[in-house]
């Protein structure tokens, strides 16, 4: 495979029952493990296929708790909610390395990302624009600011709207334009799609030239897709990752470029580890049920297993033979089903299950509330490190200490 970060299986170790065992009797299964160092290694790698001239930025939604991580290797996060800011800085992130965007601000929630030294922000608004003006005003503090342009959704503001805030601002203290925000759209495959993400871009910039409406940065997201499942084709993932890397390259040329990604720095560096406790037949179907289910675990696109994610059985001994499983997990739902064809040697109850690609917008957008049912731990591992930072979701708690 070309790039590594789209690859689902970069982690360099081998995982063993053993292991998983023992590390059931520090942490309850289910399991997130986060590789923070695959974190680090996808972003450089990235980095490197951008090009010296472009900054890369961590979108902070994609995974919060990588952040710390990538404090040493990425010059720039984007956070969208007060929950994210308050958790960047206080895990090891600068404000001055912070960028505030998000389609809700209030006056509190800027007055607090100013008073921590952030400098830059994306408003979605007129409104917000002007809010962020009185309130830098009000602290004597000069910000930097990127308009975002719409693609055509609910977000951002429209050229026109664009246009007459350059004309009217260009001059204004506290206030600095230093140029438009764009992201169209996440999790893309094939060129053709990003190529008609970036249309508005395009026809945005003529726009404004026409207009002699001049700026000299741009901040971009491509929505860099990465193959999820089995049946996935690797191939066009890699083509659409070569168009995106050079069509920010060519646009540096004239803009200084910002390059906003999450899922492609943090997919790969995440693992579901969960348990099999019952098994069950109907008719010529074989199911697995497991702990845990998708009120932990979300897959962009998939409805009911109908796409099956990379996972890896990890037996108690070795098994002969083939079988297709249905994978469900533990909610009373008819629709809790990971994976509706699952090829794998002879499973049994007690064997563990790994999900790979999970470490974006996995637990981040599923339906944790269901039921009220337990919540997965958390664990961050930073490989030679060997630092372990154990959360319990829906409690403030934290555990460090030696893996």
């Amino acid at each position: 495979m070309k790039y590594n970060f789209l690859r689902h299986d970069r982690h360099d170790d081998a995982v063993t029952y053993q292991m998983i065992n023992e590390l059931e009797n520090i942490c309850s299964i289910p399991l997130y493990i986060y590789r923070g160092d695959d974190a680090c290694r996808n972003a450089v790698e990235i980095q490197g296929y951008l090009g010296e001239d472009v900054r890369l930025c961590y979108a902070v939604k994609a995974n919060c708790y990588l952040a710390e991580s990538l404090a040493d290797v990425i010059e720039d996060f984007e956070v969208s909610s007060r929950g994210e800011l308050e958790y960047c800085l206080g895990n090891g992130v600068p404000a001055e390395k912070i960028s505030y965007s998000g389609v809700w601000k209030t006056d509190l929630e800027v007055k607090m990302a100013l008073d921590a030294g952030v400098k830059r922000f994306i408003p979605d608004s007129l409104k917000q624009l002007q809010m962020i003006q009185n309130l830098a005003e009000k602290k004597g503090e000069t910000v930097d600011v990127w308009l975002r342009l719409s693609s055509g959704n609910q977000f951002g503001m429209n050229i026109r709207e664009i246009a007459q805030i350059f004309a009217k601002k260009q001059t204004d203290f506290n206030i600095n334009m230093a140029g438009i925000h764009y992201y169209a759209g996440t999790q893309r495959q094939f060129v053709y799609q990003v190529e008609k993400d970036f249309q508005p871009l395009a026809e945005g910039l003529a726009y404004l030239k026409e207009r002699g409406i001049s700026f000299s940065k741009i901040r971009l997201g491509g929505g860099m897709g990465v193959p999820l499942y089995q049946n996935d084709s690797v191939r066009t993932y890699e083509e659409t990752a070569d168009y995106l890397f050079g069509f920010v390259r060519k646009l540096s040329e004239h803009y200084r470029i910002t390059y906003e990604c999450g899922r492609a720095i943090a997919s790969n560096a995440g693992r579901y580890i969960t348990k099999v406790f019952e098994k069950k037949q109907r008719e010529n179907r074989e199911i697995l049920l497991v702990q845990g289910g998708s009120h932990h675990l979300k897959y962009h696109g998939n409805i009911v297993g109908q796409k099956t994610p990379f996972i890896e059985c990890v037996a108690r001994e070795e098994r002969q033979g083939e079988q297709t499983y249905m994978v469900c997990g533990s909610l009373c739902s008819a629709g809790d089903i990971l994976a509706m064809k699952f090829l794998h040697s002879c499973v049994e109850i007690g064997d563990y299950m790994i999900f790979y690609h999970v470490g974006a917008y996995s637990l981040q957008e599923a339906a944790i509330l269901f039921l009220k049912m337990e919540m997965p731990d958390i664990l961050v591992y930073n490989g030679n490190n060997s630092e372990r930072k154990l959360l319990e979701l829906g409690w403030i708690s934290r555990e460090k200490g030696n893996i």
